[in-house]
């Protein structure tokens, strides 16, 4: 039974465990009516989940994202938004929860940082914000648009035109109204908000391999913390997932190995 669930090797492990969960459901049936049918375990796929190869952006690409959004917006405070939340997930990382989340209380102009709450990722952690984009974010909240949408002073930081907050959906259905109208082509899955992180995390391992006196090792360990993972075997997969990067550690160890 685990054999055919399996199949032929092709299929996802996602459509395996479907077909383990059918199986499974006639064995007990057959065993309730007195044959002899082992039941297979819930757990008898020990295969890992799958995992969608991510899109890495380049720099151009983001930036026609950037641009796109005063060509498909109309409201100024849509078109800023926009912009300012893909600039924030490019150079930081977060989640797109995290950002949706986030207070105006939560950037801190002094200590050039911004706090962001988790919810179900592990505890709440500081992450340091370059004065550029600390600079970004402070135009962005007294910008004469979003002041006119009449938002509250300790209520989310990005608003819709109604001084309220973003549900996931809308700002899903807005990137990709960008996604389309910036034109740039891709291999496999479409491009994600989503993306925009792993893009981050892959820079800075390329950097960390390919700088003078760089650690992948600490870099790694350091993203984890960033990126708020509560594995590091979830950062790793950063790694795994973009050959490029793959290829720099593969090298890596090859190099260390001789030596």
């Amino acid at each position: 039974m685990v054999t055919w669930a399996r199949g032929d090797g092709g299929l996802a492990h996602s459509y395996q465990r479907q077909r383990l969960a059918a199986v499974r459901g006639l064995a007990r049936h057959c065993h309730a009516i007195g044959l002899d049918v082992e039941v297979p375990a819930a757990n008898a796929l020990r295969g890992g989940r799958d995992r969608r190869r991510p899109h890495i952006y380049t720099q151009d690409e983001v930036d026609a994202l950037i641009s796109c959004c005063r060509k498909v917006f109309t409201p100024p405070l849509v078109q800023a938004t926009m912009a300012h939340i893909i600039a924030l997930l490019a150079v930081t990382g977060m989640r797109i929860g995290e950002v949706l989340r986030l207070s105006v209380r939560d950037v801190d102009p002094g200590e050039g940082s911004v706090l962001i709450r988790a919810n179900k990722h592990g505890p709440d952690r500081l992450v340091p914000l370059h004065s550029s984009t600390i600079a970004a974010l402070a135009e962005y909240e007294n910008s004469p648009a979003r002041l006119a949408a009449g938002p509250q002073p300790d209520g989310p930081l990005f608003v819709t035109v109604k001084g309220t907050g973003y549900k996931r959906v809308t700002i899903d259905a807005y990137f990709h109204r960008l996604r389309d109208a910036a034109d740039f082509t891709w291999n496999g899955p479409a491009p994600t908000l989503h993306d925009l992180r792993h893009t981050f995390a892959t820079r800075q391992m390329i950097r960390s391999y390919t700088g003078d006196g760089a650690d992948p090792a600490a870099t790694l360990s350091l993203l984890a913390t960033w990126l708020g993972h509560s594995d590091p075997s979830h950062t790793y997969w950063y790694v795994e997932a973009v050959p490029e990067l793959l290829a720099l550690a593969a090298h890596r160890t090859t190099t260390l190995t001789m030596e």
